[in-house]
């Protein structure tokens, strides 16, 4: 999974060359309904952080960080403003559907970064990139077969991208 995680960085990080994005905005609030219409539901775990939780996130982690690699792979943070994750192995397969329905409906009109599909998994990633190629914002990964929905909302510089790609492949 590890290579290809890194595989899905690379290819965000040269993503902007050919993907048009404007089509791409997607309803951050119906994203935060959407994932409250789970919160408390059986088989869902949900952990998100808004501004101030992250911001302690960023501290906590800047602290622990031994050397400067370390920081440099912490700089993909420094725009993001909120962050959640639903993992939902757990639920029934009647929740697990109904997730992952609500889910399709609310990022029909997103328009799809990236697919991956490796030995029976896929990830599914959604993003906006900026005109010049530099920024990538408010970020979202479905891994179906994983029953895990991230979502990164705020900005991630392609460049920092890059970066933690390297670091991850030395």
């Amino acid at each position: 999974m590890k290579k290809l995680i890194t595989f899905i960085m690379l290819v965000v990080m040269t993503a902007g060359t050919g993907i048009s994005q404007a089509a791409a905005a997607k309803d951050k609030d119906g994203i935060a309904d959407l994932i409250r219409k789970y919160e408390g539901s059986e088989g869902f775990e949900i952990i998100s952080f808004g501004s101030f939780p992250m911001g302690l996130v960023k501290l906590m982690a800047n602290a622990a960080a031994d050397c400067p690699e370390d920081r440099e792979a912490l700089d993909i943070l420094d725009g993001i403003h909120k962050f959640a994750v639903v993992e939902y192995a757990g639920a029934s397969a009647e929740r697990k559907s109904a997730f992952n329905k609500d889910m399709s409906a609310l990022l029909k009109d997103a328009e799809k970064m990236i697919e991956v599909k490796d030995e029976g998994d896929s990830v599914d990633i959604y993003g906006t990139l900026s005109d010049d190629g530099k920024k990538i914002s408010d970020v979202i990964i479905h891994i179906p077969e994983d029953c895990t929905f991230v979502c990164f909302f705020g900005n991630i510089r392609t460049e920092d991208l890059g970066d933690v790609v390297k670091m991850a492949n030395e």
